[in-house]
């Protein structure tokens, strides 16, 4: 009896407390090697190994075997006001995080090539702390998705090739909450797919398109209180659809300019499932919007070595109702502000340096506990090593 009692208990606060924002889930800069201009011509770009992520398509477009490999790290930066006393804000949530990904690409013949990608799809680790208004919903968290990408593509004619490949995502997530008195540990795996086609209308002008996906993770493992009480806890997490456009144009010899327009499909993900000792104890509200986004970039040729890059971004909010704001990554509209360069070391490698700043916006929240503003931002800093053997 005791024992019911205090699993109800456990029940009742890890749904009053509990909110994954799956808004924070992906983070493109971690895996589409565009970063440099902001996103813009992700999926038309085909001059390394990481053409086998962002559009499989490209792959038709390397002569040779190409392995790319980005090191990288952001510094993520999310403060909490109050509204009602400064005592309940918070201070910087975020902080610095190193990542990685490596690209693969093999020719099997002129006509088809095979690759394949390893990537940090997204993810955060945040610490509030014990003592801001939210200390009961959130203390600190980890989230991260791993994805493992093969990827094949077949050229179809001098002007036209498409791509597919196969997505396994592993996911995990660490959550404290309720003044560190809870806690909770999950994974999961995932499957998906993802599409690609690339047109080059002439030596100047080529289009490419690209599909990813919905991918469902459904995340078990154990939640404990520090009473001593314990339970198997599941839900569910969704990373939507995703569809991207973009373009290539090389204006004249040192000037070329990208572009991308993309649809993402956040309306799907419409509650979270929470579950305890598989028993649905509640579902989650979401109420996200389907996000649009939209990039602009150049690329200058400043000597046969070197080619300067840089780009905007803009992204639409997926939630825009403060009652359904939390602490774990909330999110207004986003604008990213990229700049790179690219060094032609030799015939077979290339270096690719690249910087983005990305303005989070300043969502409000009226919850439960929480009611005031968030002020975020991250920056991104990395290095791709390019070679061909």
């Amino acid at each position: 009896m005791k024992r019911n009692i205090q699993l109800t208990m456990l029940s009742s606060l890890v749904l009053g407390s509990f909110g994954v924002q799956a808004a924070g889930t992906l983070v493109p800069e971690m895996s589409q090697m565009s970063v440099s201009t902001a996103g813009a011509g992700g999926a038309a770009v085909a001059e390394n190994a990481s053409v086998a992520y962002s559009n499989p398509a490209g792959m038709s477009y390397l002569d040779k075997r190409s392995l790319s490999v980005n090191m990288a790290g952001m510094d993520l930066n999310i403060r909490y006001h109050d509204d009602r006393s400064d005592v309940l804000s918070s201070g910087n949530a975020g902080g610095f995080q190193p990542y990685g990904s490596m690209y693969f690409v093999e020719p099997i013949s002129d006509q088809l090539h095979v690759g394949l990608s390893l990537v940090a799809t997204g993810g955060s680790t945040l610490d509030y702390g014990t003592t801001y208004a939210g200390q009961i919903e959130l203390n600190n968290l980890q989230f991260s998705v791993m994805q493992l990408n093969p990827a094949i593509s077949f050229q179809v004619n001098d002007k036209l090739s498409v791509g597919a490949g196969i997505q396994m995502d592993y996911a995990s997530f660490e959550q404290s909450l309720a003044r560190e008195n809870i806690d909770i540990e999950t994974d999961s795996i995932a499957l998906g797919f993802n599409l690609g086609l690339m047109y080059q209308l002439n030596d100047s002008h080529r289009l490419g398109l690209s599909y990813r996906s919905r991918m469902k993770h459904d995340l078990t493992g154990m939640v404990n209180s520090s009473a001593g009480f314990k339970g198997e806890v599941g839900l569910n997490i969704v990373n939507p659809a995703q569809l991207e456009l973009s373009g290539l144009h090389q204006l004249n010899q040192p000037l070329s300019l990208v572009w991308s327009l993309g649809f993402e499909e956040w309306s799907e993900n419409d509650s979270t499932r929470i579950d305890i000792n598989d028993n649905e104890i509640g579902q989650i509200q979401r109420g996200f919007d389907d996000v649009w986004t939209a990039a602009v970039g150049a690329r200058y040729q400043v000597t046969p070595a070197w080619r300067l890059e840089g780009g905007v971004g803009y992204a639409s909010s997926p939630l825009d109702d403060l009652q359904l704001q939390s602490a774990d990554l909330p999110v207004d509209e986003q604008y990213r502000y990229s700049i790179g360069a690219t060094y032609h070391w030799s015939q077979r490698i290339t270096v690719n340096g690249y910087y983005s700043y990305v303005d989070y916006g300043k969502p409000e929240i009226d919850g439960k506990f929480m009611t005031g503003e968030f002020d975020n931002s991250n920056q991104f800093f990395g290095v791709m090593v390019n070679v061909s053997f």
